[in-house]
């Protein structure tokens, strides 16, 4: 039983000296194979330079012809007075659908970016074209503390966690290749928000709104001053009379004092009042779209196509290098 043992032992010794064997064996053969394919290459590299520099010609070519510059990733918050940010995210998911597509024709259209005949403009097309991306992050408040924490960029909160989103605002993302129509984008994000026909219509119901509120808080206001003129200027109110089985005893009231619930009552109205007289939009930015990232979409493409050539250069010169090699080779198999 022990000698038993003992062979395992050996043979797991010399299971691991082999391994460890075969690896240094294919270390070394994997250097020769790097030191051979570095000597190749810097006997070819005329050859070699020639392909990378038609490669990274090609990139370029390819990103004039398609009109693919460096791109631009801007983000803004949008607030929603009159809607949801539900909404929005569905309305402006179909605009990007629209401009995956590339029909800058009805984007344009959708974005209030149109001549006096309602078609789109040749400015507006050309604007819009420059648009490549339009996505929206929904603000979390896993706290619970009514506060925005942190912008779901990652679609981590679903609706129907515990995880509050919050519904008046929606952080807005856009791609563009142009800073230049960065502002005709914003105002055309606003027209196609604004002028939805479910945001109109909950715009319109939040102006009629304002206004029975500011006729509320008028009346209950004149209440409360017709209470306080009451108790202070009639002598009914100002002296309480009360019997208890004898003698009536006569004391002086409690006075309340309206001037506080009045002035909240005046300044409820007076800031539906400027809200009104604003017509404050059913959707606004609070400021600029902002840079965020760029990315130099033509270096790397001319990068990524000068490495293709340049592999599929250095394949066809070591092809015909050792073709000499390989058609022995090829024939030695034959002949076997």
């Amino acid at each position: 039983m022990e000698q038993q043992n003992n062979n395992e032992e050996l043979d797991l010794v010399w299971l691991f000296r082999a391994f460890y064997e075969r690896c240094k064996k294919a270390k070394e053969w994997f250097k020769c194979k790097v030191r051979h394919a570095l000597r190749f290459a810097w006997k070819k590299k005329i050859a070699l330079t020639i392909a990378f520099i038609i490669g990274v010609g090609g990139g370029i070519c390819q990103s004039v012809m398609e009109d693919y510059y460096t791109k631009y990733t801007l983000e803004s918050l949008a607030f929603l007075k009159t809607t949801s940010a539900d909404v929005c995210d569905d309305l402006l998911e179909s605009l990007n659908l629209f401009c995956k597509k590339k029909n800058y024709n009805k984007v344009a259209e959708m974005m209030g970016l149109v001549d006096e005949t309602g078609k789109a403009s040749q400015e507006g097309i050309a604007a819009v074209s420059k648009l490549k991306k339009v996505s929206t992050y929904f603000w979390i408040d896993d706290r619970h503390s009514g506060a925005p924490t942190e912008i779901d960029k990652k679609g981590r909160y679903l609706k129907d966690t515990s995880v509050v989103r919050i519904y008046d605002r929606l952080q807005i993302e856009i791609v563009t290749s142009d800073l230049s129509v960065v502002d005709t984008i914003k105002y055309g994000l606003v027209h196609y928000l604004s002028t939805n026909d479910e945001v109109k219509r909950n715009y319109d119901s939040r102006q009629e709104m304002l206004k029975k509120m500011i006729v509320q808080y008028n009346a209950e206001a004149g209440v409360l001053d017709s209470l306080r003129r009451q108790e202070y200027f009639s002598e009914a109110y100002r002296k309480k009379t009360m019997q208890i089985d004898g003698p009536m005893i006569v004391s002086e009231s409690n006075r309340q004092l309206f001037h506080d619930d009045i002035l909240k009552l005046k300044n409820k109205s007076f800031d539906c009042e400027i809200e009104l007289q604003k017509k404050v939009a059913s959707v606004y930015f609070n400021r600029d779209f902002a840079i965020i990232s760029t990315s130099p979409k033509i270096l790397t493409l001319s990068l990524i196509y000068g490495g293709i050539t340049f592999v599929i250069a250095f394949i066809i010169l070591g092809f015909f290098d050792k073709r000499k090699s390989i058609k022995e080779y090829l024939e030695s198999e034959d002949e076997d």
